[in-house]
């Protein structure tokens, strides 16, 4: 589920001004950046999948390095850092290590994962990931930030109150997106996209101003209440990144980096496994409720491929040659 940040002023502090209240609010007594670290979450909600992998891998650091590298976990909102500025705050080194989730608008060949029907699988976000890795890599580096480990949360899908059973079904409804990549699939099958904060779903779900919403089977949960209707048709995935200040990784010592990168993928790993596990458990509280799960049929799936497929090369283009050629070459790896 990718949920915009919510609740955060438009001005936000200058990252100079951050840095040196971050040294004063967070900063211990003889700490230095080469032996103590402050990592920074962007989710808010301390039960969820990937804020428990948070505390998991702050703790699963320390251990390995036998107390040499210790991580303090920082969720989102208890710094002033918005969650969509956390490549700012790593590269800068405001903060020395996060899990950069809203990243597509700092980085943006990380958003072709997110295009509308690009992604179909777990299996095929391996392949995108694997084929965009230098790419990725190489846009955090201009960043100042190293890139340790990659995950994805659940296979996004539609939700609906009313009944969405097909693409047809699409046209005319008004659906709450989280990123404009999925407000052009909408509209290209005749519907409308609304743009709305996470706080404001369920009373506009209430009021009928919006008919439904993209999220997963972990989103949906949260409002089972007022959704009726599952359309299993795969849009996008939201990939998320564990990144290091580059200065402050070179720091450490070769040992240390290596363990640290270990932990990191280990962690990956647990948030990504943890999240399809509780995925499925979500979707079956839903069908428990009587909800109508209909799973796009093959020729449906064609049918939304073939119109979006123009997009992918328009939104490509418009970000310049090196998104262009990794676009091009994961579409190759994935066959579309």
């Amino acid at each position: 589920m990718l949920e915009r940040p919510s609740g955060t002023s438009a001005r936000t502090l200058p990252i100079a001004l951050i840095a040196s209240l971050m040294l004063v609010a967070i900063s211990g007594a003889g700490a230095s950046a080469a032996d103590e670290w402050n990592f920074y979450m962007h989710q808010s909600a301390p039960n969820f999948a990937t804020s428990r992998g948070a505390k998991l891998f702050t703790e699963e650091i320390e251990k390995a390095t036998n107390g040499a590298l210790k991580v303090r976990l920082h969720l989102a909102g208890t710094l002033q850092i918005n969650p969509s500025n956390i490549t700012q705050a790593v590269g800068t080194n405001v903060v020395q290590i996060a899990d950069d989730l809203f990243n597509s608008g700092n980085i943006q060949v990380a958003g072709i994962p997110r295009l509308p029907m690009l992604i179909q699988s777990y299996e095929d976000f391996a392949k995108a990931d694997a084929v965009l890795k230098p790419y990725i890599d190489k846009a955090f580096a201009q960043k100042g930030s190293t890139v340790l480990a990659s995950y994805t949360y659940p296979l996004q899908f539609i939700w609906g109150r009313k009944k969405l059973e097909s693409l047809d079904d699409i046209k005319g409804m008004k659906l709450r997106v989280a990123q404009p990549e999925q407000g052009e699939f909408v509209r290209r099958f005749g519907g409308t996209s609304i743009t709305m904060s996470a706080p404001e779903v369920p009373s506009a779900l209430d009021r009928g101003v919006v008919d439904g919403i993209f999220t997963a089977g972990v989103g949906a949960v949260l409002w089972k209440d007022l959704l009726k209707y599952g359309y299993v048709l795969i849009i996008n995935v939201n990939n998320s990144y564990f990144i290091a200040n580059t200065e402050a990784f070179n720091k450490l010592s070769p040992d240390l980096q290596a363990k640290l990168r270990d932990v990191a993928q280990q962690s990956a790993r647990w948030d990504q496994d943890t999240m399809q596990k509780e995925e499925a458990e979500s979707v079956q509280i839903l069908s428990g409720m009587g909800y109508t799960f209909t799973k796009a049929k093959p020729d449906e799936v064609a049918r939304a491929i073939d119109t979006i497929k123009p997009y992918w090369e328009e939104w490509a283009k418009s970000r310049g040659p090196d998104v262009t050629e990794a676009l091009t070459k994961t579409r190759s790896a994935l066959g579309r």
